[in-house]
């Protein structure tokens, strides 16, 4: 039996703070990462480039684009690219709408599965989303799940969209990001939710520096360095 890389996985409703945490916790262990978000964003981008009404046709053609923005080394994927779109672009409400939209259909969801598995390469994974740990890679060796206050998330997306220049208020972000939550929560395949043996995290009330150190204080106490 072929003996698979280890990955290590962080849900989280957005704005919990699993992007940054993933990241950081890539570079700390040297291992791949994967944003699997972005992958939903970039699809999404291709989807409204040609069509805007969800039928499988629209969908099978934005599949079939989605390809060109994968680097292949062995059969794997090595790295997501943001071909042809401002990240800007990607990070917009029409886009985070679309993807949101996009990610409660479960066919478009089981397609875009095998591409996320693909990322999976040793030495190791570190990958956040929404069902990295219930569904994507129920068999990863750790799994942390994000949250925080609703009113929290919100601040900090307002920071860092801000800090990006667009000119959004607290309350628009606030009734976006609940309605993501619900959409989220309630779709009938992969709701967001933590797996069973999942990690939870409430990072309301702590720095970014304090959730990085309870996750590396599991990782090292599980030994998976």
């Amino acid at each position: 039996m072929i003996k698979l890389p280890p990955v290590i996985t962080i849900d989280g409703p957005s704005g919990s703070g699993k992007s940054v945490l993933s990241k950081e916790l890539s570079k700390y262990l040297n291992w791949y990462h994967l944003e699997s978000g972005m992958i939903y964003r970039i699809f999404a981008c291709l989807f409204l480039q040609k069509k805007s009404l969800i039928l499988k046709k629209n969908l099978i053609i934005a599949f079939k684009n989605l390809e060109n923005h994968f680097i292949y080394k062995k059969g794997a994927i090595k790295k997501l690219i943001n071909k042809n779109f401002k990240y800007n672009y990607i990070i917009s409400n029409n886009i985070t709408y679309t993807a949101s939209k996009l990610a409660t259909i479960k066919y478009v969801r089981k397609n875009l599965l095998n591409k996320q598995r693909l990322f999976r390469q040793s030495p190791g994974l570190i990958t956040n989303g929404r069902d990295m740990g219930t569904i994507v890679f129920p068999d990863a060796i750790l799994k942390f799940f994000l949250k925080a206050e609703l009113k929290c998330r919100v601040q900090r997306r307002l920071y860092e969209l801000k800090k990006r220049g667009f000119q959004i208020n607290f309350q628009d972000i606030f009734l976006q990001m609940k309605h993501r939550d619900d959409r989220d929560t309630n779709r009938s395949y992969a709701p967001l939710q933590p797996s069973k043996n999942a990690i939870i995290i409430d990072s309301s009330k702590m720095t970014f520096k304090e959730v990085l150190h309870i996750a590396i204080k599991h990782i090292k106490k599980n030994q998976y360095i």
